[in-house]
């Protein structure tokens, strides 16, 4: 019996200690997964992590890719500023640090001395984007930390508000080509890192990294700086003149699609935007050029025109009568001159911008072919131009299409286009060709393309025969007497229009007007066409020809001369402006007729009354033999 305990005593000492072996051996492989875990699978997230522990960074802002117009001009650049940062476990001086933050950043005393002696974070933000002689001096402070970063600076100011748009005060494209090529301009940022102990505190002597940062590509622009100015000065005096909501324009190069000026007043100083009213930015930012959608009135009548013509419909002998209105599907519509033109050729109609002509015309065409010219000529559908939020316009459902719609839209009713639109749909018309607007020429970096915007021009569906008719008629249009008078020595054609605004309701809004003016040079195979809208004018006028037409003509006359284009025919430059604009008003209608028919002046009327209540233009004013004076009647 005592042999058998003594057996079992030893077998169970065995037992105990292959248990223990066995608990030795799970423990050592389970530590050593865990050190495979830690090592190999999971090594590189732990050292992040303990990089973060005695690492500290400050980031180092990319430098933005500057955009520059056609000619190398720089639209927008940026220079370098500081982020200025206080690590408070480092500050020894914290009163007269708070002092210095509060005179040089012109931060509150209490905030900065928060921030001072805050030694919950490692380090805390002071201010942003500080000048580099501000920064500089902080730095001569224990604590003070500076990170470089970028600030951007628009050279000329409130020019091209909405083209260019505007960036975050962290360099975040917000609108405008800032926001559409945001992710090629910013570029990639860097790093600045030093070592710290556990309190977050730096060693002295340690060892400190840097990630360069990478700048951002450079955009070159089909802008032009100069036409830029003529042009938003020109819509700046249009906009106090005739006291309006809003004008616009865009001139476009007809040839490649390439934007050379587009503008949107009111604006505002790129360099110091309004962020505290944002309804007021919001307004501002919206390029209306190619977000609004509006009824191009009579402007519109060339689409009809090209495509009556190309059908061979009508020819520009045709004659046709106008007494006023004409009805269609038991609806009267009015001609704009409620007498009647009259007996009139189709030049006389498109020059006097008949309504009932083009009524005419376009029951001719009939919807299908209307609609296959809409389509041609891009009517309802997205220029595809590089800037954000483009409206493709409103284009009836064809098949909803009545007669009397059809008609409508003969004459640029009961359709809606965008600024853009128009002014492509013309560079169409009148080049025969069809290329996309663009802003975007070229990207590079360090003088290397990296992008080129390859132009395409695809030949639309309209006779040479029908484009040199056109671009004839347009040039007839504003020209008063004889070739090259409407800018003296220029080939210049253009067509005016004026349409009624609608209200939320659909309905028409009384008193409220969109004047705009089409121009293209030159005629014969136009280089540029110029669009002019000037939304609401209230001073009294808002006829395309008295309002938008003007505007269109300063432009392209100062840029000829800026340009020093030469002219097409030398001696219309001596036919300058001798017929003085006599005052008319308080004197009978019949009287101001006759007396501007015997200066050889045509008169265009509007109202019932019998007595001129205002003209245009004003007393003085000199004019061409053959101009048309706008007289109102009470």
């Amino acid at each position: 019996m005592k042999k058998f305990k003594t057996f079992y005593n030893l077998f169970s000492l065995q037992r105990r200690f292959v248990a223990v072996i066995i608990i030795i051996i799970v423990l050592f492989f389970a530590l050593l997964s865990r050190i495979f875990y830690l090592q190999i699978l999971n090594g590189k997230n732990l050292q992040v992590l303990a990089a973060e522990q005695w690492l500290r960074d400050l980031p180092l802002s990319s430098k933005r890719g500057e955009i520059f117009d056609s000619s190398g001009v720089s639209l927008a650049t940026t220079v370098t500023t500081y982020d200025v940062y206080v690590r408070a476990r480092n500050v020894t001086e914290p009163v007269a640090l708070a002092n210095a933050i509060n005179e040089l950043l012109n931060v509150d005393y209490d905030t900065a001395y928060t921030k001072v002696i805050n030694t919950a974070f490692s380090e805390i933000l002071v201010k942003m984007q500080v000048e580099e002689e501000k920064a500089l001096k902080l730095t001569e402070y224990d604590g003070i930390y500076l990170s470089q970063n970028v600030k951007r600076v628009y050279p000329y100011s409130s020019s091209l508000t909405q083209v260019l748009g505007y960036c975050t005060i962290d360099n975040i494209g917000q609108a405008g080509l800032e926001s559409y090529y945001d992710k090629y301009l910013k570029g990639i940022d860097g790093k600045s890192l030093t070592q710290t102990n556990a309190r977050g505190e730096e060693i002295e002597n340690s060892l400190g990294y840097y990630i360069p940062s990478v700048a951002g590509a450079n955009i070159y622009t089909t802008l032009d700086i100069q036409m830029q100015n003529i042009l938003e000065q020109e819509l700046m005096n249009a906009y106090v003149e005739h006291k309006a909501m809003g004008v616009s324009g865009i001139i476009l190069d007809a040839q490649s699609g390439g934007i050379k000026a587009m503008s949107c007043i009111p604006n505002f100083d790129l360099n110091n935007v309004p962020r505290d009213d944002i309804s007021a930015l919001q307004q501002m930012t919206k390029n209306s050029t190619v977000v609004d959608v509006y009824e191009p009135g009579s402007t519109f009548k060339l689409i009809t025109l090209a495509a009556a013509l190309n059908e061979g419909l009508t020819n520009i002998e045709e004659t046709f009568f106008c007494p006023g209105h004409i009805t269609v599907d038991g609806e009267t519509i009015k001609c704009w001159k409620t007498t009647g033109h009259g007996r009139l050729t189709l030049l006389d109609a498109f020059k006097n911008s008949c309504n009932c002509v083009f009524v005419n015309l376009a029951l001719r065409l009939g919807v299908d072919k209307m609609y296959e010219y809409l389509d041609y000529f891009g009517i309802g559908e997205k220029t595809g131009v590089d800037i954000a939020s483009e409206s493709s316009g409103i284009v009836m459902n064809k098949e909803s299409v009545r007669t009397v719609d059809l008609a409508r839209i003969g004459f640029g009713h009961a359709v809606a286009v965008t600024q853009l639109q128009m002014a492509s749909t013309y560079a169409k018309i009148t080049t025969g060709y069809d290329t996309t607007p663009h802003l975007l020429d070229y990207m590079e970096i360090d003088g290397e393309k990296i992008y080129e915007n390859a132009i395409t021009k695809t030949k639309i569906n309209l006779k040479d025969e029908t484009i040199a008719t056109i671009n004839m008629m347009l040039a007839n249009n504003v020209n008063s007497e004889g070739n090259f008078t409407f800018i003296a020595g220029y080939d210049v054609g253009g067509k005016t229009g004026t349409a009624q605004k609608y209200d939320e309701n659909g309905q028409i809004a009384s008193g409220k007007y969109i004047s705009s003016f089409i121009g293209t040079y030159p005629a014969t195979n136009p280089q540029y066409v110029i669009i002019i809208c000037v939304n609401e004018p209230s001073n009294g006028v808002y006829y395309g020809g008295v309002v938008a037409k003007p505007i269109g003509q300063n432009v392209l006359n100062k840029i000829f001369t800026l340009k020093a284009f030469e002219p097409n025919d030398y001696t219309q430059l001596e036919n300058q402006p001798n017929i003085i604009m006599p005052y008319l008003v308080g004197k009978s209608l019949a009287e101001a007729c006759a007396e501007l028919k015997k200066l050889g002046l045509n008169v265009m009327f509007d109202g019932e009354g019998e007595y001129v209540i205002a003209q245009l233009p004003e007393e003085n004013t000199l004019l061409y033999l053959g101009e048309i004076v706008y007289l109102i009647t009470n």
